[in-house]
């Protein structure tokens, strides 16, 4: 539905829910380290934030597909594309618990600059949705939080272990580009790689659960 079609109350409406969905759930990964909160706990609200994360990260792609979507693309590789992850059921289910989380945390360190100057470009882009604005900066915030919140059970579950620390990543240059296409691919190759690795995210997280909170009984 066009947001021309809305009644300006409901529309309203659905933005303070909106709002005070976001409250609670950012209220809930501050609490994190609060190490009072039962791992269970932990891994259920981490989960539910990791959901919604990924949700925000498709709703980011659909939005370039609607705006940009009859442009012709030339998607490049994702930048953690070199981070080893499982690719499938079978290789997630033989990693062990230990680098099923690190890979998670990598994963989400390598996005905290690339998500940062997608932010600045979608906000330089000529006539931008403001909704695909405020989903970016969003997400960026979402990751964040993801991202501490693992951090948090990770010290936990697998005190005085050490995570890698990927951060390679060399397309600020097309992000910049005076170029409009050079930059509309950049950002669009983001977009598809963010909901990529945030569905990765999501799907390591159900399983750590599933193993380290209910014995694999799920």
């Amino acid at each position: 539905m066009q947001p021309s079609l809305i009644h300006p109350c409901s529309f309203s409406g659905a933005l303070l829910l909106l709002a005070v969905s976001n409250l609670l759930l950012w209220e809930e990964v501050a609490s994190l380290p609060n190490y009072g909160v039962s791992t269970e706990s932990l891994y259920e609200r981490v989960i539910r934030w990791s959901h919604y994360t990924h949700g925000l990260a498709s709703n980011v792609f659909m939005e370039f597909e609607v705006k940009f979507g009859r442009t012709a693309w030339s998607y490049s590789p994702c930048h953690t594309a070199a981070i080893p992850t499982p690719e499938n059921s079978e290789q997630v289910h033989q990693t062990n618990s230990e680098d099923l989380l690190k890979v998670s945390i990598t994963i989400l360190q390598a996005w905290e600059e690339p998500i940062k100057h997608m932010v600045a470009a979608v906000a330089s882009l000529p006539n931008v949705p403001d909704t695909l604005l405020s989903k970016t900066k969003e997400l960026e915030e979402r990751m964040l939080g993801l991202l501490e919140g693992l951090k948090t059970i990770f010290s936990r579950v697998h005190p005085g272990a050490a995570v890698s620390d990927y951060t390679f990543w060399s397309e600020w240059s097309d992000l910049q580009s005076s170029d409009e296409s050079t930059k509309y691919n950049a950002l669009k190759t983001l977009s598809r790689c963010v909901r990529r690795d945030t569905h990765k995210v999501d799907n390591y997280l159900k399983v750590l659960k599933c193993r380290d909170v209910h014995n694999n009984n799920c």
